[in-house]
């Protein structure tokens, strides 16, 4: 009896466990994440290292604004719950099970949207220009040059034109073109780490 008690017992708690698990794998799929900065395209607003929260709800709801710090998959779409799941799972198994790191199939950006679906973007005179109106940046760093997209451009429906706040360095639509909106992961809304520089991202 004691035996089957002590059974019982220890189902109950794998099963709680394995619950637990897989809600935050769900959590980390769909409604939030927390990665960590390892790029310098978005100095002096986030630091390599620097760790954020990313509310990946939001944008089921509503569209992106400008201005916002959003992530974004570079090489491809986001993928179903059950893919988005499956991905943080073979992370998690490698990582802390195996010790080991995966290959990342689609590289993940951070940048800023500057322009939104209407918007006509230019860039001269190392200022950006929408709708024939200069951009007043307070965080970008350096002087805004073009690339290899060709200025002005029209941004559609469902898409965004993204700058990196480090202007000089980062690599972002003036070199790949637009991003749309089904690469959207979500937009990065706080700062968690270092402990000196926890706040809101604006």
């Amino acid at each position: 009896m004691k035996y089957k008690i002590l059974l019982k017992t220890a189902l109950n708690w794998v099963g709680m466990a394995a619950f637990v698990f897989i809600l935050s794998m769900f959590l980390q799929s769909e409604v939030f994440a927390s990665p960590t900065v390892d790029q310098s395209s978005m100095e002096n607003t986030l630091y390599p290292k620097q760790r954020m929260i990313v509310d990946k709800l939001s944008y089921n709801f509503t569209e992106p604004d400008r201005g916002d710090i959003v992530i974004f998959l570079r090489n491809g779409e986001k993928g179903s719950i059950v893919d988005e799941m499956l991905r943080n799972m073979e992370l998690f198994t490698n990582r802390f099970v195996k010790n080991e790191e995966i290959e990342i199939k689609h590289e993940m950006l951070v940048k800023r949207a500057i322009g939104v679906a209407g918007d006509v973007v230019d860039i001269k005179d190392g200022l950006v220009y929408i709708n024939g109106e200069a951009l007043d940046e307070p965080y970008a760093k350096g002087v805004t040059f073009p690339g290899k997209v060709s200025m002005p451009i029209t941004v559609g429906e469902d898409q965004l034109f993204v700058l990196g706040d480090n202007r000089e360095v980062s690599i972002d639509s003036r070199d790949f073109g637009l991003v749309d909106y089904d690469q959207l992961e979500g937009k990065a809304v706080f700062r968690i780490a270092p402990l000196n520089k926890i706040g809101i991202l604006k």
